[in-house]
């Protein structure tokens, strides 16, 4: 399940009017009409802000989309609470993936990778060095030619998926 407030850049407990002034800026930001030469990448992005919007924007959709979020939530386990078992009976090895890079593809299309996992591979698959510039929502920055690029996590981790998806 895909966490829709981090779609926008906020926090679970944001108020309607901080959504709708996200929602904005980012549709603002990341129309595709503004960025003709990725157009595809942007038509993607704007259809998880639109959906994201759709859902949080609207009391009713927001209030099933939080009760959807916390059982999804409460389901997980916990990385800092290992489940109780006695002592797990031997299985068998894990099957090969088929490509090099795809249980880390798949973590990435469920979200199971956080801010810092993400910084941290694109470093190493791109070999640029990332700041966090913090805001409405984070931006990560890294310098080229004394010039800073900024992406936002989903242009962050588009440009991860593209990289492991070619390789």
């Amino acid at each position: 399940m895909k966490d829709l407030y981090q779609v926008l850049g906020l926090l679970h407990t944001a108020e309607n009017e901080v959504i709708k002034a996200a929602y904005k800026a980012l549709a603002q930001k990341y129309h595709p009409d503004r960025h003709p030469e990725k157009k595809l990448l942007y038509t993607e992005i704007m259809a998880e802000l639109n959906q994201a919007h759709d859902m949080l924007g609207n009391a009713r959709k927001r209030k099933e989309f939080d009760a959807a979020w916390k059982k999804f939530t409460d389901k997980r386990p916990k990385l800092e609470e290992p489940s109780p078992q006695p002592s797990p009976a031997p299985q068998p090895p894990p099957a090969k993936p088929s490509g090099q890079h795809d249980t880390m593809l798949s973590h990435l299309a469920s979200n199971r990778i956080d801010e810092f996992q993400m910084m941290h591979l694109y470093e190493e698959l791109f070999g640029n060095t990332l700041t966090i510039q913090h805001g409405w929502t984070n931006h990560y920055v890294h310098k080229l030619d004394g010039k800073e690029i900024r992406y936002s996590f989903t242009e962050l981790k588009k440009l991860i998926i593209e990289k492991l998806s070619a390789s």
